[in-house]
């Protein structure tokens, strides 16, 4: 998930050691880049413990906790109506970015973000952005994004 929030009573669990195994579906290799404490990740993942919204906010593993169960999904769709207002291009390259950028060096993701945004550059979304964003038009109309290829 691209941005994670929870409900206050949320409970998470990496439970597997106390079931007698090693989480074995890429929680062990996609928690600890989620999170900020590589060392109360390692607890959790050892003892099985729950934990729940706050710690999970604490430790970075969701961005924020809404205020009731039944506002969730309310504050996940303005998060979403936030979003879908920026150029579809850039939101995927930024995207591709941070993914790629979270394994490479700096200077790597550095090269990779100048390479994606140079193609990005041959869509109209830049100027149809710039129009919106100083209050020179209203919201934009992005063309939608093309499939990937699968060559």
């Amino acid at each position: 998930a691209d941005v994670r929030i929870c409900s206050p009573n949320t409970v998470f669990s990496i439970r597997e050691a106390r079931l007698g195994l090693a989480a074995d579906v890429g929680t062990l290799q996609r928690f600890p880049k989620l999170t900020t404490n590589g060392s109360r990740v390692r607890e959790l993942c050892f003892t099985g413990e729950d934990f729940g919204c706050d710690e999970a906010l604490k430790i970075g593993f969701v961005s924020r906790v809404s205020n009731s169960e039944s506002e969730l999904f309310e504050e996940a769709n303005q998060i979403i109506s936030k979003i879908i207002q920026n150029s579809p291009v850039a939101v995927t390259v930024t995207k591709s970015s941070l993914n790629y950028s979270r394994d490479h060096t700096v200077r790597e993701g550095l090269d990779h973000v100048a390479l994606t945004n140079s193609a990005a550059l041959m869509s109209d979304d830049l100027v149809k952005s710039f129009m919106m964003t100083s209050g020179a038009g209203e919201a934009a109309e992005f063309a939608p994004l093309q499939p990937h290829s699968r060559l």
